[in-house]
């Protein structure tokens, strides 16, 4: 994989089918062993997955209006969706699509799977983000303590200065 590669799509193609088998072995661990399927009403598991669709998407072109595949890896972003989540783009995957997967195949252990799904990134990134400091130093750091990975990290009140 050459350097151009890896700095346009940094961990996705390698996550992104990781995920996509993990969510193949939730399916058939799910028929395996019987697991009951989600009772939701057809009407409100549509608009879940439309939800999902749309925050997916929404997620996904903002990410790459603010930061476009010429730019990656070569200018620290932190405004956007990235000022809430350090990988928007993966973020999406991780939670709008598996909540897609979930509703669409009416599975439970799809839910369930979101853990290991969310530690497999979480672990798959990790060159990613070292990258990211060594290029970055402390402007990274600080950004990395201020923003969760994918899921955005809340704080009560102000922080004294």
């Amino acid at each position: 994989m050459t350097g151009r590669y890896k700095n346009i799509f940094g961990s996705g193609p390698t996550g992104v089918l990781t995920t996509v088998l993990l969510w193949v072995v939730a399916l058939q661990v799910s028929v395996w062993t019987s697991i009951p399927e989600m009772r939701i009403a057809p009407t409100f598991r549509y608009i879940l997955i439309v939800l999902f669709s749309i925050d997916a998407t929404l997620l996904l072109v903002w990410s790459h209006i603010i930061l476009p595949p010429s730019a990656r890896a070569k200018t620290l972003i932190t405004a956007g969706p990235y000022q809430y989540v350090r990988h928007p783009i993966y973020a999406a995957f991780i939670w709008s699509g598996t909540g897609i997967m979930a509703m669409v195949y009416k599975s439970w252990l799809l839910i369930i799977f979101i853990i290991p799904i969310h530690i497999f990134w979480a672990w798959h990134i990790q060159k990613e983000e070292k990258h990211m400091l060594e290029k970055f130093g402390s402007e990274y750091k600080n950004y990395m303590n201020s923003t969760g990975q994918f899921f955005p990290r809340f704080t009560v009140g102000k922080k004294n200065q």
